[in-house]
């Protein structure tokens, strides 16, 4: 599939295989590396420059709703001075939208399609601003969250607030490394073409700062309202153990005196007169424990 327009050219190929992109090696005499490179799955952005054209791979975080997971996809791109050709094997759907809509407005052809590194720039830009509504999405879950432990569904958030992090982690190992990839491409993009693109280009680095740093709040935000669950969780926890701690202590205080006054060598206390004394002791020493459990505010 492709997109013309002022004699630039977007190509995008979805899960190509060697014959697909044997008019790289034609054309551009590309290196086998970088066709390797484009059938696989690169576990770090990189960029390279050559002599007709510049390789790039970015990855781009897509949600799972199935499995509550965000997982990196990959797009590798190929920059000539009139095409731009996107390949990827994990689909994106943002990509895959981006470029049916373009394909199906024209109006907007005269505006992206200004150079090849112009087109480049408003595909990056694009694509992460794409990650604005899941960093949203992962917000509207830390609220939630937050109000449901402060509601008294403190063990049920374990398992939530576990889902955010890990939607957190995986998001910062995808955008991360990105944006000294975006700084250099900005300086070679400059030089390959040898025309202005500063503006547009500070415009994708300034999308990436605004991506991580809501990434950064949402994980102090996750992080806090962790720390708060755990706390009170642990006051739950104390709150259990003195009250299990009071019984035990009055049980073995009942006990002791239950033994003691049960024993035959006594016999001054087996008349009902002093039975009652017996009752009594017992319930002043219940009565004295739970004075002193009040005092120390451990019931």
């Amino acid at each position: 599939m492709q997109i013309e327009h002022n004699n630039i050219v977007w190509k995008n190929l979805a899960n190509p295989d060697f014959q697909d992109l044997d008019f790289l090696d034609k054309e551009l005499d590309a290196s086998h590396l970088v066709l390797k490179d484009l059938l696989g799955f690169n576990k770090r952005p990189k960029i390279e420059e050559f002599d007709h054209y510049l390789f790039l791979v970015i990855h781009f975080p897509v949600f799972n709703e199935k499995t509550r997971q965000t997982i990196p996809t990959e797009i590798d791109f190929i920059i000539t001075q009139e095409m731009v050709l996107t390949v990827y094997q994990s689909e994106n759907p943002v990509l895959i939208n981006l470029f049916e809509d373009l394909n199906n407005n024209e109006e907007c052809h005269p505006e992206c399609f200004k150079s090849a590194g112009w087109l480049l720039f408003y595909i990056l830009d694009k694509m992460i601003d794409s990650c604005l509504p899941m960093l949203d999405h992962i917000h509207e879950k830390i609220e939630t969250i937050e109000e449901k432990v402060f509601d008294g569904q403190e063990k049920e958030m374990l398992k939530e607030i576990a889902f955010v992090k890990r939607d957190i982690i995986d998001f910062r190992r995808t955008i991360k490394p990105q944006r000294s990839v975006l700084e250099l491409l900005s300086r070679k993009m400059a030089r390959f073409f040898k025309e202005n693109l500063e503006i547009i280009s500070q415009e994708v680095v300034g999308s990436e700062i605004r991506v991580w740093n809501t990434l950064e709040n949402h994980k102090e935000m996750i992080e806090a309202i962790e720390s708060t669950n755990s706390n009170l969780l642990s006051f739950q926890i104390n709150q259990v153990m003195h009250t299990l701690t009071f019984f035990s202590i009055v049980l073995f205080s009942l006990t002791f005196l239950a033994s003691f006054f049960s024993m035959k060598v006594i016999e001054t206390f087996e008349t009902p007169l002093s039975l009652l004394g017996i009752g009594l002791l017992m319930i002043t020493t219940v009565i004295f424990i739970t004075v002193i459990f009040k005092n120390k505010r451990w019931l």
